[in-house]
């Protein structure tokens, strides 16, 4: 590797001998990491480029030392995101804490896991540096401390309400972004969630493969940047979609015994009934001509296929998925309750519900166990539960009548994955790529503020 770099003559003369040796110390694992565009491109070009910005060797450093985790970590898309952002931050900070965010963005890389949290987060900076810019450098210096207990939403909340309550207060702010106030630590311990998925990831990868003896391509989706409640979880191709966190959920029954569900359990169920979807859910189903109502009990049908064909090979996985089911028939007889009466009741054998629609669905299901391989059979069961419900006169709701399983996916994709795969959007846990044009850190300054530019771009530089 040492007589690659040795091709870039001129650049290890423009860095500087402190940066060549950092640069040389590094070379191995930028190797290993990057493509050979991206080496020259991100990495050698964008050192070359933070050089020419004639703000200190410290920065280039820094770049150079950390670009390659994180490239590792998340792919060397994101070490051009991050230097779009550094590039954002030069007039509105200093050196130093551009410097301080390259040193940290291996922590964030980690600590996030995905690439569309990553830029989330580099954004949240760019919002901090315009409403908070003295609590950047510390907020940099905890981040490990920060991202150890908050996702990036509880992250976005606890800085913002920082950056709002100090807005004209320098050293409040200075002291709430270092975590040496007691408000700081208050919102922090407010904003903390239970079980992230980052530190089970591996640990739920390696209970489906045990199971399965395939991989499950997994990754952490944020929904709660204004409001604790995350995502439900989604499948989306190849790809499983779980919240960022999971709180313990402890639920209290009549008699007064509490049940508590801690987080991992939740990601357990969670991860096991969507790979359910992705082994035997082989036929993607048709959503022309149903109602909203249709669709909702051909999916509460299907999921609850998939499940018992699981259990057919893996008795176990009912101790996982029955303590999150906590309807019975005191739950009520709104379309959302009986939804949930009747997953309880195809999951559990000894739950008993005298409700005539809930137990002709169990009877339903339990006397064609024979046709549990079709796809068609949820369907044809789906329709005949929605017309026995409209002949009930029980109203439902597509926004608000969602039963309360919160271990169990949003079944998108058993109304469109065959097409996401037939347009090569996602192949095996890859989307599809954007035209990319690779041009220097300086060209791509002078474009940076394109208006209308957005994600869905044609072409990325």
């Amino acid at each position: 590797m040492a007589v690659e770099l040795e091709k870039y003559q001129d650049i290890l003369a423009e860095l500087g001998e402190h940066a060549v040796e950092v640069l040389r110390a590094s070379w191995d694992e930028a190797a290993r990491v990057f493509t050979p565009r991206g080496l020259e491109n991100y990495y050698l070009n964008g050192a070359t480029s933070l050089k020419s910005l004639g703000r200190g060797t410290d920065l280039v450093v820094s770049f150079i030392q950390s670009a390659p985790a994180v490239a590792h970590e998340l792919g060397e898309d994101a070490v051009r995101e991050m230097l779009a952002a550094a590039i954002k931050m030069y007039s509105k900070t200093s050196a130093t804490v551009i410097a301080a965010m390259f040193s940290s963005s291996p922590v964030a890389a980690a600590r996030l896991g995905d690439p569309e949290l990553f830029r989330g987060y580099l954004h949240l900076l760019d919002t901090l540096l315009a409403q908070a810019p003295r609590g950047v450098r510390p907020m940099l210096d905890h981040l490990s401390t920060l991202l150890g207990q908050l996702t990036l939403g509880g992250l976005r909340r606890w800085a913002l309400w920082g950056a709002q309550a100090h807005k004209t207060d320098f050293d409040g702010q200075a002291k709430y972004f270092a975590l040496e106030s007691p408000e700081s630590i208050g919102v922090l311990q407010k904003e903390r969630k239970g079980t992230l998925f980052i530190d089970v990831q591996r640990r739920i990868s390696m209970y489906l493969r045990a199971l399965w003896g395939r991989d499950f391509f997994m990754r952490p989706t944020s929904g709660d940047f204004e409001q604790r409640e995350g995502y439900r979880p989604s499948i989306e191709g190849y790809i499983i979609h779980l919240p960022d966190a999971y709180d313990d959920l402890v639920w209290q029954a009549p008699s007064g015994e509490e049940t508590h569900i801690h987080g991992i359990e939740l990601y357990r169920a969670s991860a096991a009934h969507a790979a359910c979807h992705q082994v035997y859910t082989t036929d993607q189903f048709d959503s022309t001509g149903l109602s909203t109502l249709q669709s909702a009990l051909i999916g509460l049908i299907e999921d609850a296929r998939v499940e018992t064909i699981a259990l057919k090979q893996f008795p176990g996985l009912r101790h996982i998925w029955l303590p999150l089911h906590t309807a019975t028939p005191a739950s009520g007889n709104e379309a959302a309750s009986l939804m949930a009466r009747l997953a309880h009741a195809l999951l559990d054998p000894d739950y008993r519900d005298d409700h005539p629609w809930v137990a002709m669905g169990r009877q339903i299901f339990s006397e064609q166990q024979e046709r549990l391989v079709s796809t068609e059979w949820s369907r044809e069961v789906g329709l005949r539960l929605a017309a026995e419900m409209l002949q009930l006169g029980v109203a439902y709701s597509a926004t608000t009548d969602v039963p309360d399983i919160p271990y169990r996916d949003d079944n998108r994709y058993m109304w469109e994955f065959e097409d996401i795969r037939a347009d090569g959007q996602v192949i095996a846990g890859v989307t599809t790529q954007q035209i990319r044009k690779y041009v220097s850190v300086m060209e791509m300054v002078n474009a940076l503020d394109v208006p209308g530019a957005g994600d869905d771009a044609n072409e990325i530089w």
